[in-house]
Formats: structure tokens, sequence, C-alpha cells
């Protein structure tokens, strides 16, 4: 197995894996991503008859969800630093009270659960998926922009999302990574 690392976001809440193959850790990345117009535009152009179900009523046209996914990603990194100070003087909302249980395979989890954080506009397009280490501490593993109902139909998520869920599940156990004080050890 290829080695990754934990990366400290906004730490003793929040931490993200980088795969070898990547530059940038995950949180990053996709923050990137969600903000690089040129990205999302193209994203959507190509997936657009996924703009085409209901769900997505309010952003049929290409323009409007890419100006959405914009604004969810400004948003979502602000809510992160407000959930982050928030957390760390116990007061709600907090990291447990944003992120959400992965419903699926992983329905009855209770050691490393996966997790996932929507975006700030309802329906959200998207998705920041994480595990969930202890009490507010989360590992984000990947995420996305998400045009369908499920991880599986959804472009640009069914190819990586459950596997990436898997693999840093498996790293955890492997290294012994239990809480936030192991996750600032180097592996």
């Amino acid at each position: 197995m290829s080695a990754l690392n934990i990366v400290a976001i906004y730490p003793p809440y929040i931490y993200s894996i980088q795969y070898d193959d990547r530059e940038e850790n995950e949180f990053d990345r996709l923050f990137d991503l969600w903000n690089d117009v040129c990205f999302v535009t193209e994203f959507l152009e190509v997936n657009k008859e996924h703009l085409k179900s209901d769900i997505w009523q309010r952003t049929p046209e290409v323009e409007d969800a890419a100006r959405q996914v914009l604004d969810e990603a400004e948003n979502l990194e602000t809510l992160f630093k407000e959930l982050n100070d928030n957390t760390s003087e116990g007061i709600k909302p907090d990291f447990d009270s944003h992120f959400l249980y992965l419903d699926g395979k992983y329905k009855y989890e209770l050691k490393w659960p996966p997790m996932k954080s929507y975006g700030t506009i309802r329906p959200s397009l998207l998705r920041l998926y994480a595990i969930k280490m202890e009490e507010n501490v989360y590992l984000i593993t990947g995420g996305g922009i998400k045009l369908s109902d499920t991880i599986q139909n959804s472009p640009g998520l069914k190819d990586y999302v459950i596997q990436d869920i898997d693999r840093v599940r498996c790293f955890l156990k492997e290294n012994g990574i239990m809480d936030s004080d192991d996750m600032e050890q180097d592996y």
C-alpha cells in the first residue's frame, strides 16, 4: 500500500489526508478546485445532463450551478473557520453539529465512522468526506461536486470516494492511529 500523510488543517479538530500521488492535501486541493472557475465550469459542462434532475431545478444551467459551487466553496471555508472557533470555545454549532454520518455500507460502523459535510446552500452541490476520529475531530479523505442522488451515480465521486475511505480506514488501523494525538505524528 502506498504512503499517506496526515496534514493538520485546524488542529486539533480538522486534519486531511494527503495521498502520495498528490501535491496537496485533500482539503486544500478541493477548495482550490472549487474556487477555480475554469475547472468548475468544465466539470459541469461535461456533466450537464445531471443538472436536469429534479433536485437541481434551481440551478439547471451550467452558469447557475457554477456560481453556486463558487459561492458554496467560499461560504464553506468561512463556516469551517467559524466552526473551529466555536469548537475551541466549546459552543455550538461545532464540527460535530456540521458533519453527518455517511449511510450505505458504513451505516453501523462505530470505529472510524465515515462522515459527510455539505456546502452551505440547499440543495448543496459540494461534499467533503471525512472519518470521525473522536468528538469534534475529523480526517478529510476527499470530496467533490455531487450531481446525483448517490455517490455511486455521481461523476467525479463514484470512482474514488468509497475506495479512499476504505484505504484511509485501513491506513489508520495498520498504523494504530486512534485519535488527534496520534495524527500529529509522522507516518
